[in-house]
């Protein structure tokens, strides 16, 4: 009896800690940011980026809940068919559930990521990342670091943070917006280590190698913590 009520409580613990970190996620409300051509889509605690490209869109990351972002995007009135290219800045479920929205969009991501999917490198110890099963390898584009892609009239280079995941990504488009996914938390405007990073000390480094970048841009958009 009383084993079974310390297990209990050891489990309870355990879910707890899992969990606390979201109760202090603070993603924007779904709706254009004000003074840019970005939308935010708000999906559980994070968020997902639509950027205009004429009739069509470029979008970072792709949230957890394929149906909230699909119903959602219904009352942007956003067509995931004019979604051009889907950046991932990492692999985790809550980045990539809406993947199969979008068809007709090429998929994005670092090179280091590849290990997260392709089962060299667990997220966990018996937990491996995945993309949704729809989605084609061969449009899957592997990104080098500081590499840059020309799409739907915009300029979006990639920055490699490794870190939360080994193949951790940040996104300058245009050299005017850092769209950063969870390579950091950002706290009163302070970049600390995100609480579900695999490499905490590589992590560090990496928010060292950015944190002064951070002010060459106009706005960073963090996936779970708004505008930094």
């Amino acid at each position: 009896m009383y084993l079974m009520l310390i297990t209990v409580i050891f489990v309870a613990i355990i879910a707890l800690a899992a969990v606390w970190p979201m109760c202090f996620m603070h993603p924007l409300p779904s709706g254009k940011v004000e003074g840019t051509d970005i939308t935010a889509i708000k999906n559980r605690s994070n968020n997902l980026f639509f950027i205009s490209a004429g009739e069509n869109w470029i979008v970072i990351d792709a949230g957890s809940d394929s149906k909230a972002v699909q119903s959602e995007m219904g009352h942007l009135s956003i067509d995931a068919g004019k979604v051009l290219g889907v950046f991932l800045t990492h692999t985790d479920y809550d980045h990539v559930a809406s993947l199969p929205l979008f068809s007709n969009a090429t998929i994005y991501m670092s090179e280091q990521e590849k290990q997260m999917i392709d089962g060299s490198t667990y997220r966990q110890l018996i937990k491996k990342n995945k993309l949704p099963r729809v989605c084609d390898a061969d449009k899957v584009v592997y990104l080098s670091d500081n590499e840059v892609v020309e799409l739907g009239g915009h300029r979006v280079r990639s920055i490699w943070v490794p870190g939360h995941t080994k193949g951790s990504a940040l996104y300058a488009v245009d050299e005017k917006y850092l769209f950063a996914g969870d390579a950091f938390k950002a706290d009163r405007g302070r970049m600390t280590v995100h609480p579900y990073t695999m490499d905490r000390r590589q992590a560090d480094e990496s928010i060292s190698k950015i944190e002064n970048e951070c002010s060459r841009y106009e706005k960073v958009f963090t996936a779970h913590y708004g505008i930094l």
